[in-house]
């Protein structure tokens, strides 16, 4: 493996890692707390 298959694989983990605690979040606080986590990070 080359470091670029590297850095992509690692980079689609990352998104796919992201996109699973969102719905994380969302199934467990609902779409609200993901819009107060992400006006908390933003303001």
């Amino acid at each position: 493996m080359n470091w670029r298959s590297l850095l992509l694989w690692g980079s689609v983990s990352l998104v796919v890692a992201a996109t699973a605690v969102s719905f994380v979040l969302w199934g467990l606080n609902g779409p609200a707390y993901l819009v107060d986590l992400i006006a908390a990070y933003c303001l």
